[in-house]
């Protein structure tokens, strides 16, 4: 009986010489594969990557998603992985430093709707500068 779900002998199907180029290409470093792939890639990563600092940088992190796994034929393993490693990644962009975000805190006291508009126009502040708000 047939079964769909049943999966197919990859090295019956695919002939000696795809299966040797197939094992030669997980030989291949990332430095290689990138530099094979470079024409493929979007013209604006090209442009790019002919900077030195951002082609280590690009191979580095190329190097992490692959010593964790993921299959770089995948845009949704790759975003996922860029996702979970965000933080870190930005610390390391920014030389090993979290940007911290602030709290603005509003100097002053509290301007209400009907009350003259701070601007000096003479409306209040819901006609004038508080209009959209």
């Amino acid at each position: 009986m047939w079964n769909v779900f049943k999966k197919k002998d990859e090295d019956a199907a695919q002939p000696a010489e795809q299966t040797a180029a197939a094992k030669s290409d997980k030989k291949e470093s990332i430095e290689e594969r990138i530099e094979r792939e470079l024409d493929a890639l979007p013209e604006m990563l090209k442009g790019k990557l002919k900077d030195p600092a951002i082609k280590k940088r690009f191979i580095d992190i190329a190097k992490r998603m692959e010593k964790d796994g993921v299959d770089f034929k995948s845009i949704r393993q790759m975003k996922k992985w860029m996702k979970a490693h965000e933080a870190e990644l930005k610390a390391e962009a920014n030389g090993g430093t979290v940007a911290k975000v602030e709290t603005v805190v509003h100097q002053g006291p509290k301007i209400g709707r009907n009350d003259p508009c701070p601007c000096g126009s003479g409306k209040k502040y819901k006609k004038c500068c508080g209009a959209g708000k």
